[in-house]
């Protein structure tokens, strides 16, 4: 299974009384250093473009599709895992 991970700091959003709302991460522009290359290379649908030219424009569409600009913690989506023990969130999601 091909792996994209990437690393961010979480934000707390708050309300207008100052109360937190909700946490959220920032999903940075998914590049090649973010994947899993050899699996890539392996993968069914994606393994023909692993080393292509139009490969950050795959990563781009995944990020549009399944991540966003932001994942709320509290409404993470299928297929994305979280890991908030560290300083910085470790997001994982698998292509």
């Amino acid at each position: 299974m091909a792996k994209i991970s990437f690393k961010a700091k979480t934000e707390t959003v708050y309300e207008m009384d100052g109360t937190p709302a909700y946490t959220r991460v920032k999903v940075p522009t998914l590049d090649r250093k973010h994947c899993d290359i050899p699996a890539f290379r392996q993968h069914p649908k994606f393994g023909g473009f692993a080393n292509s030219d139009m490969f950050p424009n795959i990563l781009a569409r995944i990020k549009r599709d399944r991540l966003g600009e932001y994942i709320r913690l509290d409404r993470v989506p299928e297929g994305v895992a979280v890991d908030t023990t560290g300083f910085l969130a470790i997001v994982s999601l698998d292509a």
